[in-house]
C-alpha cells in the first residue's frame, strides 16, 4: 500500500513537471559579434552624422526570428539600431530615463507595472521608432535622431520584479500613450564573458 501511494506520487509529480517545462516561454539572449558577422545595411556613416562613437554590434537569436543590433553613442544619447537576418531596418531607438516620459504615460505604465509584481525595479527604458514598411525609414530616422513626439513610437522596458516570491526578467512594450502593447520574459544579463 505504502509503495503504490509513493507510484503515484512520483507519476503525479512527474506530470506537473512537464507540464510546467513545455508551457514556459521561449527566451531570448543577445550576444556581442564581429561587425563581419552583421548582415549588410543600408546606413552609412554620412547618415548617422560623423558623431557616432562606439558603434557595436549584437545578435539576438530567439524561438521566432534573429535579430541584430547596432549599438552607438550620438549627441549624449545611447541609441540601438535593429535589423532582422535580411538587413531590414525594424526600429531605431535610444535609451531615456523616467524625466523624458510624459507623465501621463509613466503613471499609466507604473500602475500596469504595480499591478503585474510584488516588487520591481526599472533596469533599462528605451523610446523606440517602430519600422512599419520601407517608405517610413526616411521619417523613422528623422523621428528618432531629432528625439520627436510621434504617436506611433513605443516605450521599451527591462524590469527585473520579484512575482510570488520569485525573481521575473521582462521586457515591457507600451504605445506613446502608455498602453501595454506585448511584455516577453527574458534571461538576466549573461556574465560568461568573465574570466577569473
Amino acid at each position: 500500500m505504502f509503495r503504490l501511494k509513493n507510484i503515484g506520487f512520483s507519476v503525479v509529480l512527474l506530470f506537473f513537471c512537464v507540464i510546467t517545462v513545455a508551457a514556459q516561454n521561449k527566451i531570448e539572449r543577445e550576444h556581442r559579434i564581429l561587425k563581419s558577422q552583421f548582415p549588410e545595411i543600408s546606413y552609412t556613416k554620412e547618415l548617422l552624422g560623423n558623431d557616432v562613437k562606439k558603434i557595436k554590434y549584437y545578435k539576438e537569436i530567439g524561438a521566432q526570428e534573429v535579430v541584430y543590433r547596432a549599438k552607438f553613442k550620438k549627441v549624449k544619447l545611447q541609441y540601438q539600431m535593429q535589423y532582422s537576418a535580411n538587413g531590414d531596418l525594424q526600429n531605431i531607438g535610444f535609451r531615456i530615463k523616467q524625466v523624458d516620459f510624459p507623465f501621463e504615460a509613466f503613471t499609466a505604465i507604473n500602475n500596469q507595472l504595480v499591478e503585474s509584481f510584488d516588487q520591481f525595479k526599472i533596469r533599462r527604458m528605451y523610446q523606440q521608432y517602430p519600422v512599419k514598411s520601407k517608405e517610413d525609414e526616411d521619417t523613422v530616422y528623422k523621428s528618432a535622431f531629432m528625439n520627436l513626439m510621434v504617436p506611433n513610437m513605443e516605450y521599451k522596458l527591462l524590469v527585473k520584479g520579484k512575482k510570488d516570491n520569485k525573481k521575473v526578467y521582462k521586457e515591457y512594450w507600451f504605445s506613446a500613450t502608455g498602453k501595454l502593447i506585448k511584455t516577453r520574459n527574458m534571461l538576466p544579463a549573461n556574465f560568461d564573458r568573465v574570466l577569473y
